[in-house]
């Protein structure tokens, strides 16, 4: 169940931001035809600057601006999609398991039996791990015909 909640959270989070980033394009679009719009009716129209608020080089320049920052808020949401990601990943990865304060390895034979009867052998490796074997005594067949 939580992990449905952190999947739909991140589905939210994906949604969100790709609608921000068509509006951002969108809005860089527009600034584009507008500096197309100012470009030629102050070049080929002869229009002069007045007419558009600013100057050729305040709007060069406003324009730099603009698309630096458009950028930047882009590669926010790219790494912050990024990083929840990796942080969904890593808290379903699975924890290692201690017992008696110390790392549990464990090992089953057969390998990928489940079911049945199994002894348990507790080896000790070093100080902060151990290892437990499981051998499968009595398969499930012979217990449930």
């Amino acid at each position: 169940m939580v992990d449905e909640e952190k999947h739909i959270r991140e589905d939210v989070l994906k949604r969100r931001y790709k609608r921000a980033s068509k509006i951002i394009i969108l809005l860089a679009l527009l600034y584009f035809i507008w500096m197309a719009v100012n470009i030629i009716s102050v070049y080929y129209f002869g229009y002069g600057n007045k007419w558009a608020f600013l100057t050729m080089n305040e709007w060069i320049l406003s324009g730099i601006i603009f698309y630096i920052f458009l950028i930047v808020i882009i590669l926010l949401f790219v790494l912050h999609h990024v990083q929840a990601k990796k942080k969904r990943i890593r808290q379903e990865a699975p924890q290692p398991v201690y017992e008696q304060g110390k790392r549990l390895h464990e090992y089953t034979l057969p390998e990928g039996s489940q079911g049945g009867i199994y002894s348990k052998t507790f080896v000790t490796i070093d100080e902060h791990n151990i290892l437990k074997l499981r051998f499968q005594m009595i398969p499930p067949k012979e217990l449930w015909q």
